[in-house]
């Protein structure tokens, strides 16, 4: 139990804490490098954020999720936006649909993202004037009194010369992340005993995830060797570090200890299968939406399993596939937990009306 606590929570602490904060970090990069213009042509542009959210959502794993959380809490899409990401993802078991149904897979995601962008704009419609609680401007601060190339570009002999205390800390901090994930230490465990097709799934998916986190542990590591000592401070330390770090780290260990628990008291397969033994439609739409709001990757594979196994309809799997996000809603509930409740409410809703919709059909 040890191991698999470990493994299951205290692995995906780091990694999902390591992936937001790197994001925010390189968001930080890019807009002073473009002198703020990216960020404010989104923030002006709703339907583009609505169609490059639902796109990140479509993407397999958490990955574009986590970005578009780190958009959301900066002020950079609106709320329609975020909608139209968490409706679209189905997190790390996109790749386990893609391992066992790849044509119906390929379905759900173009369903799942025309239904997002349209749920985005209803939204943005409904909601055009409501703020962010996350914060009333932008987070990313421009220093417009410094000369952009210098204050964006240090010298990194110089740099690593007179390293500070600050840049040593996350220099080391993502050099041992990078070890600890070539090591296999790091990444997403999954346990589905007997699924062998799963198993292999997931190794594949283990994979994909280290590449991601090498390619996102590399840009990084040049954000932190590159820029200047006042870039540094202000927008990665102070910023990043000091108004990011603990309230993620915390919410984020405090979400996946409460799932751990439930996990070892409860059997959720065993749970979902009777619940929907006899092919109850409505016992199985309930069990797909409860379950759905595990903030978690794992427990939703169960539904495609009985999918497959003709066991769970359609508009369960779907029902269940809306109102989940896996592990990238953590970052929203430690950053906002009225927004992150208002999108699960928003997305139970969707989920029962395509629910009923199916079994009308």
């Amino acid at each position: 139990m040890l191991q698999e606590f470990l493994t299951d929570v205290v692995g995906q602490i780091v990694v999902i804490t390591f992936f937001v904060l790197s994001m925010i970090m390189v968001l930080e990069y890019l807009n002073v490098f473009s002198k703020g213009h990216v960020h404010s042509f989104m923030q002006r542009n709703k339907s583009l954020q609505i169609l490059i959210s639902a796109f990140l959502g479509v993407i397999p794993g958490c990955i574009g999720t986590y970005t578009a959380v780190s958009l959301y809490t900066h002020n950079v899409i609106g709320f329609g936006a975020l909608i139209a990401n968490l409706i679209a993802t189905t997190g790390d078991e996109a790749f386990w649909m893609m391992s066992k149904m790849p044509d119906k897979a390929l379905l759900i995601f173009v369903g799942l993202f025309a239904l997002a962008v349209v749920a985005g704009y209803v939204t943005n419609i409904f909601v055009s004037k409501r703020s962010n609680s996350c914060g009333q401007e932008s987070h990313f601060v421009l220093h417009t009194t410094h000369d952009h190339h210098h204050s964006l570009h240090g010298n990194i002999i110089e740099n690593l010369r007179h390293i500070s205390a600050h840049r040593l800390i996350l220099l080391v901090s993502i050099i041992v992340f990078i070890v600890l994930t070539l090591c296999g230490f790091l990444g997403e465990h999954h346990h589905h005993d007997g699924e062998t097709e799963i198993e292999a799934s997931e190794e594949k998916f283990n994979f994909i995830v280290s590449i991601i986190s090498m390619v996102l542990s590399a840009v990084t590591l040049f954000v932190i060797v590159r820029v200047p000592e006042h870039f540094l401070e202000d927008h990665i330390w102070h910023h990043v570090i000091g108004q990011h770090f603990w309230k993620i780290l915390t919410w984020t260990s405090i979400a996946l200890v409460l799932v751990f628990v439930v996990k070892e008291v409860c059997d959720i397969k065993t749970w979902v299968e009777q619940f929907s033994e006899g092919s109850v439609y409505v016992f199985c739409m309930v069990a797909a939406i409860l379950i759905g709001l595990i903030p978690e990757s794992g427990p939703h594979a169960v539904f495609i399993m009985l999918y497959c196994n003709g066991v769970m309809p359609l508009g369960a799997l779907l029902a269940n596939c809306i109102v989940q996000d896996g592990h990238g809603a953590i970052p929203l509930f430690a950053e906002s937990k009225k927004d992150f409740f208002i999108v699960k409410g928003i997305k139970v809703v969707l989920a029962a009306a395509v629910g009923a919709a199916f079994w009308m059909l």
